[in-house]
């Protein structure tokens, strides 16, 4: 639990840090201050009207973590020849990160609710089970969109 709410305030701030920021500091020096004032209420109103709107936010926060996947996926995966492919490779990672984040809130959950020994080794087993069988769908489904793209 701590994780998550840990990823999203440091996803929280990257947004918060990328949004205020009106210019870089290398841009700093060819505009006026009055530009720069200016530049920040208008984020600032904008960032205000959206936030009225719960919908808009979880929209956005999902859209944030979809880019980040398909980001890393582009920088760091030398096989996805097509954008289709990249796209499909960071829907598979964002499903298996919701579903291990889960796995571990539920492992959380019980821990708390287990007084024993034998009952915390028990859980712990059966979610390093679990794990293990993400791990596998995760590989599985990689593998037939690498089949399906004709990338081996």
């Amino acid at each position: 639990m701590k994780k998550v709410l840990l990823k999203k305030l440091q996803s929280l701030t990257a947004i918060l840090v990328l949004n205020t920021v009106p210019v870089s500091f290398a841009q700093a020096s060819n505009i006026s201050y009055e530009a720069e004032v200016l530049q920040a209420r208008v984020l600032v109103d904008d960032k205000r009207n959206a936030l009225k709107s719960v919908h808009y936010q979880k929209d956005t926060l999902k859209q944030l973590y979809f880019d980040n996947s398909l980001t890393y996926i582009q920088k760091h995966s030398k096989k996805a020849a097509t954008y289709q492919h990249q796209v499909a490779l960071a829907l598979v990672e964002e499903a298996y990160q919701d579903d291990y984040d889960t796995l571990l809130d539920q492992y959380e959950l019980e821990l708390e609710n287990v007084t024993d020994a034998n009952g915390r080794m028990t859980a712990k087993n059966r979610v390093k089970e679990q794990l293990q069988d993400l791990k596998v769908m995760r590989g599985t489904k990689i593998a037939e969109f690498d089949r399906q793209f004709g990338i081996t």
